[in-house]
């Protein structure tokens, strides 16, 4: 797979799969981006209600940036954080290094997007206390799993880049892994994918996306 490191709006880098031909972050604010869909959405938004210990799963780990952003906001209000990634096409360490994400983040927490690269895969790692970091190198319709998450990051490429990521079976497999009012967010707001999230059971709410994007999604299991 080949990559292109390209600056966006907000300032941050994202990069440029010709594989999918497509981009890994929004072209309007791969920064932004992050922190509205997931972190706000997500991590935030269960922290406020009072989750102290959160299972956290993210399709897929990609630039790392999500799992990061993760690790420093919990780092910075308490929570202790087990994540869980799965990437089929991990970006190698070179790229990363080149696209200088690590910039976006102050000492401590830049080294901690380094160190998450560095991590050996299918392995889980001990990060501090109680915060615990595995990435599984494997396809989303390969991975299994008994446990269950209190959040989802499903952030796979679009889908008319990666269609065999968006179908039921893929978002009831997502309901599957979630416990009970866990929540699952995302960048997508097609009509055809919400339908299919109700579809399988979520509870669904639109919210103001980041930059120049409309609408994302938070899906509530119910």
């Amino acid at each position: 797979m080949t990559y292109s490191i390209f600056p966006t709006s907000d300032g941050s880098n994202t990069l440029y799969t010709s594989q999918f031909n497509a981009s890994y972050h929004s072209v309007h604010g791969a920064l932004e981006e992050s922190k509205v869909v997931f972190i706000q959405l997500g991590l935030q938004y269960l922290a406020e209600r009072g989750y102290q210990n959160i299972r956290l799963f993210e399709m897929g780990f990609g630039t790392g940036l999500n799992a990061a952003l993760s690790f420093q906001y919990a780092g910075q209000h308490g929570l202790n954080l087990q994540y869980t990634g799965v990437e089929a096409f991990p970006v190698p360490t070179d790229t990363i290094h080149q696209a200088n994400f690590s910039a976006l983040f102050a000492a401590p927490f830049d080294e901690t997007f380094l160190e998450l690269h560095r991590l050996s895969w299918n392995q889980d790692h001990l990060l501090e206390a109680n915060s615990h970091f595995v990435k599984w190198q494997t396809r989303l319709e390969d991975f299994s799993s008994e446990n269950k998450y209190d959040l989802i990051y499903f952030d796979a490429f679009a889908p008319e880049c990666q269609p065999e990521l968006w179908t039921e079976d893929v978002i009831q497999k997502m309901y599957n892994l979630l416990d009970g009012n866990g929540v699952l967010t995302t960048y997508c707001a097609k009509g055809i994918f919400k339908r299919t999230l109700k579809k399988v059971g979520f509870h669904l709410e639109n919210h103001p996306g980041p930059g120049r994007k409309r609408e994302i999604t938070r899906a509530i299991k119910m």
